[in-house]
């Protein structure tokens, strides 16, 4: 084989500078970046990426006791009723303004428990959510499930509870995954859903949060002191 002359190899030269070019390729950048972070953006809005580390901002004192879903001691003297949907930003608010308070004062004192009734109206990721609450309950962590859910909640039916999305916050709690497949993908859980739909039309519930202390309805979020006022009411009534 003959030997390449260096010679024939063509000499490239430098090209000349295209402002205008340059130009045209720094706006195309710069839209891209833009689009990268508004898509990042939608993704941590709508909830729909990796569950947070960070835990559970709302999680419950080693000491508060719990049995199912009722939270507090058994004989405690005022029993609150409340009907969530796991999907309602107003509940998610409750949760992580009212709540804490509610649970290191009356609750932790002994004077109420808290009930939790499911009311899965808005969607799919609604019911979906209850079940994921039912096969925790059925483990002794329905409050660690409840607490879990409403701080990775996304929009409505987004994806922040599809089934995969809910398995991995059990895998971060812990649980028995065998259990909890076979407990959420279970008969149980749907009627659990649809009885809860249910139990909230009977009590002509129509809207969420829902709390419903010594028989009168308390819809929204509210003021902590005006939650005390209320439990102090139905505490002194006969």
């Amino acid at each position: 084989m003959p030997k390449r002359s260096s010679s024939t190899i063509p000499v490239r030269s430098a090209p000349k500078k295209d402002n205008h070019g340059l130009l045209v390729w720094s706006v195309i950048f710069l839209f891209c970046g833009v689009g990268l972070i508004l898509a990042a953006a939608f993704f941590v809005q709508a909830g729909v990426g990796p569950v947070p580390g960070s835990g559970l901002p709302v999680a419950l004192r080693s000491d508060t006791p719990s049995s199912g879903f009722t939270l507090g001691q058994a004989d405690a003297p005022l029993t609150i009723d409340i009907y969530e949907d796991f999907q309602c930003p107003v509940c998610r608010d409750w949760s992580q303004t009212i709540f804490p308070q509610l649970r290191d004062h009356e609750i932790a004192a002994g004077k109420v428990k808290l009930v939790f009734h499911d009311f899965a109206f808005i969607g799919p990721e609604s019911a979906a959510a209850e079940r994921a609450a039912y096969a925790a309950a059925n483990q002794g962590r329905f409050w660690d499930m409840w607490a879990t859910l409403y701080a990775n909640q996304g929009t409505e039916n987004s994806g922040a509870f599809s089934d995969a999305r809910l398995r991995t916050m059990a895998d971060k709690l812990g649980l028995n995954l065998a259990k909890y497949d076979t407990d959420f993908a279970s008969s149980a859980a749907a009627d659990w859903v649809s009885a809860g739909i249910a139990d909230a039309a009977g009590h002509n519930i129509t809207a969420t949060p829902t709390l419903v202390i010594a028989g009168k309805a308390y819809s929204g979020v509210g003021t902590y002191s005006a939650l005390q006022a209320a439990i102090a009411t139905a505490l002194a009534a006969p």
